[in-house]
């Protein structure tokens, strides 16, 4: 059996369905699990706003604070460091002598670019590191096409695949987690250790009351919330984005719950109920995201998008962005859905395409700036999800 191995939390901060967490306890006798707040995720963007909005910084902290409760509960804990990743883990599997690094398998760029620099980092000390696919209802090697012939467009994607779904149950719980003897946790940061001015939650007129709690222990009981409410209260089937609107996407975005789990227990629990068919249909939609950064990489955050349609020109008017930002546009509606942004986080899916159509069909601005301030904002912002729908909100995208 393997001796030690540090476990790398990166967007899988959860127990349940972490087939890399489940892996690692089975095969050492000892896990040391990480998670590194990287500075560079909270640093202002060149439009002058952070990339990680205080709202997105406050519910990450929420959900780290949750995840190292629950290890505490098997016996673990987390370990919490800030700094570089690729540095910090490799440095701590040197420091505990550790057989391996488990972590999840990340696909857009930058993320992959820590991967590849941490797997040589780690090589000096004689590490492997091993990846899990963990972010898709079912991972790369089952879909039926590869990468490079995936279908242009969503129905094409959904129409190939539906029939070829893998989906395996979700992983249980770990059971008892050894840490080594002697460790240093570290303390879970503060705004003010992220950088971050608390001030900037009360100057943004932050509707602290309504703010959702992080963490896996409140995702699953919303879960339960979601079914009980699709069965008590008969839920509108024709919403367009169940998982988006019940807001289940906060959670999942950090992977407080994965989609296999979702996928599971709406199946199970809902079967025959009009809203089962529209969140696999939701689930798949994002997958479908993923599976185009995968495939197009760098050309989902460029203006031409992934479609390199260099024919539409935008402007970069700052003035008229700011006024979309602000809140101060001539339309009332986009007005008060960019105040809502600012003020909670969250956005309808509906709400979310008004305020993008107008900044890119109204008023031609560079969809790149939209999201990314999107980006700073959106609790449930996912790199390939908010990117992908901006190509298509854009013209640029599959859709």
């Amino acid at each position: 059996m393997t001796q030690r191995i540090v476990y790398w939390f990166r967007n899988d901060l959860r127990l349940n369905d972490n087939e890399a967490l489940f892996a690692a306890v089975n095969t050492a006798q000892e896990v040391i699990p990480v998670y590194v707040f990287d500075p560079r995720q909270f640093e202002n963007t060149r439009l002058g706003f952070r990339r990680t909005g205080v709202l997105r910084a406050q519910f990450l902290i929420e959900c780290i604070i949750d995840l190292r409760n629950r290890l505490r509960e098997k016996g673990g804990d987390l370990l919490i460091r800030i700094g570089d990743p690729e540095k910090i883990i490799a440095q701590l599997a040197d420091t505990y002598n550790a057989d391996y690094v488990y972590t999840s398998k990340e696909i857009a760029p930058e993320e992959t670019r820590i991967e590849s620099s941490l797997s040589k980092k780690l090589k000096v000390s004689n590490v492997d590191i091993k990846l899990f696919w963990m972010d898709t209802l079912s991972p790369i090697m089952d879909l039926p096409f590869p990468i490079s012939k995936l279908p242009g467009g969503f129905l094409n994607f959904q129409n190939t695949i539906k029939h070829h779904l893998k989906i395996k149950k979700p992983f249980a719980e770990p059971g008892h987690i050894a840490l080594p003897s002697e460790y240093e946790a570290g303390i879970i940061p503060s705004l003010p250790m992220l950088g971050i001015d608390p001030q900037e939650m009360a100057g943004s007129n932050i509707e602290t009351e309504t703010f959702k709690r992080g963490g896996e222990t409140v995702a699953l009981a919303r879960v339960d919330m979601f079914i009980k409410d699709c069965i008590e209260n008969n839920l509108n089937p024709d919403f367009k984005d169940y998982i988006t609107d019940s807001q289940l996407a906060n959670w999942l975005s950090l992977g407080c719950i994965s989609a296999r789990f979702i996928y599971d227990t709406v199946t199970e629990r809902l079967q025959d109920h009009p809203v089962t068919d529209i969140v696999v249909n939701n689930l798949l939609a994002r997958d479908y995201f993923h599976w185009t950064l995968l495939r197009f990489g760098p050309r989902l955050f460029k203006p031409s998008g992934i479609k390199h349609n260099f024919n539409q020109q935008w402007h970069n008017d700052a003035a008229m962005f700011e006024k979309w930002k602000s809140g101060d546009t001539d339309n009332p509606d986009v007005n008060e859905i960019m105040i809502k942004l600012v003020s909670t986080g969250d956005l309808y899916y509906s709400e979310r395409e008004t305020a993008a159509a107008y900044l890119v069909k109204n008023c031609e601005i560079n969809w790149t700036w939209g999201a990314m301030y999107f980006e700073s904002f959106l609790i449930d912002y996912e790199v390939s999800v908010n990117w992908g729908r901006w190509n298509n909100l854009a013209g640029v995208g599959a859709d």
